[in-house]
Order: C-alpha cells, then structure tokens, then sequence
C-alpha cells in the first residue's frame, strides 16, 4: 500500500534497478520450481498509467493483508518466503505477524489461487523510518504453497550482489495499488506498467537523499509509477541472456505518484542478496532492529 508519510522533504512511492545478469544467481528455490519463468515470456504493457493482466502473467506477485484489507505488495522467493518492504511494517501493531495474510497466485482481490498466515516478519536491522534505507524485509509462510499451484505462483529470482542495472533499461512494475494518486481505492485487478531505469546521478539531483541501496525508475515525464497500495511488491527485470525474471527492486518511495520529473525510489534488491540468503538459509532466524541516523525526509510511501 502506499501510505503518506510525512518527514521533512518528500513524498514517498518506489524504486526499481535492472541488472546486467551475471551467471551466478542466488537459488533459494529447491525441487522442480526454478525462479523467474512467466507464463508470458514478454510481458505487455497499472499501478499509474498500467494496463490489466492476465492470470499467471506475474507469479511470484503476492497481495499482503492486514487486518483482513489489502495492504502492501510482495514477491515469492522460495515455497515458504516473501520479500517486501520494511516500511510497511512500522509500529508495534504492523510489526505483529499474527495480524497479517499473503494471498498468492491472485489476479483479482478476493480471488486468491492460496491464501498463508504469516509465521513471522524479518525487517532489516538497519531500516531507517526516517529516510526510508534498508527498506527491505522478509516474511515466513505458517505454509509453504503446494505445488499443484505451480501454474499460477512461482518465485522470481534473487539477484546476485554483482547484479548490474543500466540507466534506460527497460523493466515492469505490477500492484492493486491506486491507478491515479487522487483515488480513495485501489485497483481490483492487478496491474502492470513499464518503466525505465533512471540514471543513479539524476535520480539523487532529483531528491537528494539517495543512497547506494536505492535507485529510481520510471519516466522522467510521469504518468508511470507506483502508487498507495503497490509499497513491498516487485520491479521485476528480464534478463536478455536466458528470459530469467529477477526482484531487481521493491516499492519503497517517492513524491507523489506519476508525477513529471519525480520517478519512483526502489529499494536496490542486489545490494541485499548476502542478508536474504543468510536469513531465508537459517532455521534459527536472528531477530532485532536497530536505526542508524540519516537525514530526514518527508516522502509519500507506497502502501
């Protein structure tokens, strides 16, 4: 979801980074499930300024519920582990997994392929409220997906920390998010658009307070981005070499949604690859949280 935050100089909504796709690649899937494959090798032209998709277009997407209403977005890594956003589970309250559930394999709101409980929630100890760094975490399923729904939820690849993005690189975002940043709802129908990786130069001229775990993307021009409701869900890149789809960022912010000259920040997956393997490869998952002091910001989150 995308929730309005107010610090001291922005408006949040998401980020995203395409990588040049290295031959090692973090496989956190075992069995028959490989990560990355679509049911469309291509995908087509929501969100804002996004088109509707088809069932199974975007497997690894999964709708997060709070409290029983649709809240944030995430992405399926393996058969029991989702990757979000950090922010979307600040405060004691969002922090609780009990009050939480992932619908997975979903096209449309209340028609979820498998719908899990969330056994717990592992925000990065170094998440920062304050300008949004670190924005990443981890959810565990109460259970993992059977595979008699392989056609319709699959994992999308981890990238590699040496994973590369280029500016202009072409990638897609998708969400229930609100389709316009004026509307109360959001969309029924999951939705997807593509956007552009933004120059790491201009995307910090733009806002000034980005870090090397974040990126931009987008069109400079707007009318493309995430918005409240898309916050923890995919910026999903394809790999020119072998078709592979891989979590190249996650919603975390931005000013406004689809406004000219401010693309969406996207958390930088790649940078956080060593954190997810050691966690996601751990049965004895550590918990804490710690802050670090950053500047300040006053941002609009996607959730």
């Amino acid at each position: 979801m995308y929730v309005a935050a107010t610090i001291n100089i922005f408006l949040i909504s998401f980020p995203l980074f395409w990588p040049e796709i290295s031959v090692l690649m973090i496989t956190l899937i075992k069995g028959k499930h490989r990560c990355g494959s679509s049911k469309s090798s291509n995908a087509i032209s929501r969100i804002v300024g996004g088109t509707s998709t088809e069932e199974g277009e975007w497997p690894w997407q999964v709708s997060l519920h709070f409290v029983g209403a649709a809240y944030c977005g995430a992405s399926v890594i393996s058969k029991e582990w989702l990757v979000s956003a950090a922010h979307c589970f600040q405060g004691s309250k969002l922090a609780d997994p009990r009050a939480w559930s992932a619908h997975l394999g979903m096209q449309m709101q209340g028609h979820a392929k498998f719908v899990s409980a969330v056994r717990r929630i592992i925000v990065h100890e170094y998440y920062n409220s304050r300008n949004y760094d670190y924005d990443i975490a981890l959810l565990q399923l109460s259970k993992p997906w059977p595979d008699t729904m392989s056609h319709v939820i699959q994992p999308i690849c981890v990238p590699p920390f040496s994973h590369k993005v280029r500016s202009g690189d072409k990638c897609w975002i998708t969400g229930w998010g609100q389709k316009q940043e004026a509307d109360d709802e959001g969309s029924a129908v999951l939705q997807k658009a593509e956007v552009e990786i933004i120059d790491q130069t201009l995307c910090h001229s733009t806002y000034g307070i980005i870090t090397a775990r974040m990126f931009c993307a987008g069109l400079m021009s707007g009318k493309r981005d995430g918005c409240k409701g898309d916050s923890g869900g995919p910026l999903s890149c394809q790999s020119n070499r072998d078709g592979k789809w891989f979590l190249t960022g996650i919603v975390s912010w931005g000013y406004g949604c689809g406004r000219p000259n401010f693309p969406g920040v996207y958390t930088r997956v790649s940078n956080f690859a060593p954190w997810i393997h050691k966690y996601v490869g751990d049965r004895e998952l550590k918990k804490g949280r710690t802050t670090t002091k950053q500047s300040v910001c006053s941002c609009s989150l996607h959730f």
